[in-house]
């Protein structure tokens, strides 16, 4: 099902620990939640983001999200959007039923409603594979991280 703003709370608890189980918990400011609330309600109200859940009961047991971007240097092309898909989390205990693949098919069906042509991620050694099957592939992005 497609999110309302009154599931953000939960789905924010959600991308929390799925920043933690990705080990960069420590790098996020101590207000994350807050700012990503803020964040996430300016998106939704500009219709430039969304998210699809998995509910057991009254909890939020799986989440991915839609986002609509236009970035550098994306925002110089012919086609200047692209969509970007975060927030893919299952809570550990629910894994292995395909919620998240299922989800992401929403994710897409929902960019393809809004025009969108390109669909970008940042996907962890576990999930890789998982998109590669979906027909994503891997793109020239490379990453340097800075010592001060």
């Amino acid at each position: 099902m497609q999110a309302t703003t009154t599931d953000l709370t939960k789905i924010i608890t959600l991308k929390l620990a799925m920043f933690e189980a990705a080990g960069v918990a420590n790098l996020l400011a101590d207000n994350a939640a807050s700012i990503i609330l803020d964040d996430y309600l300016k998106m939704y109200a500009e219709g430039t983001a969304t998210h699809f859940i998995a509910r057991e009961g009254d909890e939020i047991i799986a989440i991915a999200g839609a986002f609509i971007k236009n970035d550098l240097p994306y925002r110089y092309f012919k086609n200047p959007v692209y969509g970007f898909i975060g927030d893919v989390y299952t809570r550990p205990d629910c894994r292995r039923r395909g919620l998240a693949t299922s989800l992401t098919h929403r994710v897409l069906d929902w960019f393809r409603g809004q025009g969108i042509t390109e669909v970008r991620l940042l996907a962890s050694k576990e999930a890789a594979p998982i998109y590669k099957e979906l027909g994503f592939r891997y793109n020239d992005e490379m990453v340097l991280e800075l010592n001060s």
